[in-house]
């Protein structure tokens, strides 16, 4: 599998993404002095190899606008609640809601990305395999 020039989102989400999501996690729950524990260890690699797989597979997705456009809806809702609790408005309504619509976008983001790795990557791939199995069988009757 060669490198093309439509790959290069993908390395950038590999890159730069499981880092985004990490300083977003240490932040979130404050983790930034557990030095010497194993807790930041085991985030930084489950969210690399998360990271690493979206990017890798980035070729598959064919409707990278609503990608984008959902990851860009994510970070607008996380930046309004980071800035709501940086005022000290952090519990108020408008803030519980950001933070409920931030899930609910986060959930969505990961479905339409597993959707379009299976509708793009694996579906084609297992209809290869079924035509090919065919061809041997008509051949094999023949």
């Amino acid at each position: 599998m060669r490198f093309k020039r439509a790959d290069l989102p993908g390395l950038a989400i590999a890159v730069l993404g499981p880092v985004g999501l990490f300083l977003l996690l240490l932040e979130s729950y404050q983790l930034w002095h557990h030095h010497g524990s194993p807790i930041l260890g085991i985030l930084s690699v489950h969210i690399a190899i998360g990271g690493g797989i979206i990017g890798g597979l980035w070729r598959f997705v064919k409707a990278r606008d609503a990608i984008i456009g959902l990851a860009l809806a994510l970070a607008l809702a996380i930046i309004g609640v980071v800035a709501l609790r940086s005022v000290g408005d952090g519990d108020t309504t408008l803030a519980n809601i950001l933070k409920i619509v931030s899930v609910v976008l986060f959930l969505v983001l990961n479905a339409a990305v597993i959707q379009q790795l299976l509708w793009n990557g694996l579906n084609p791939i297992l209809q290869r395999r079924d035509d090919a199995r065919a061809a041997a069988a008509a051949e094999e009757q023949a």
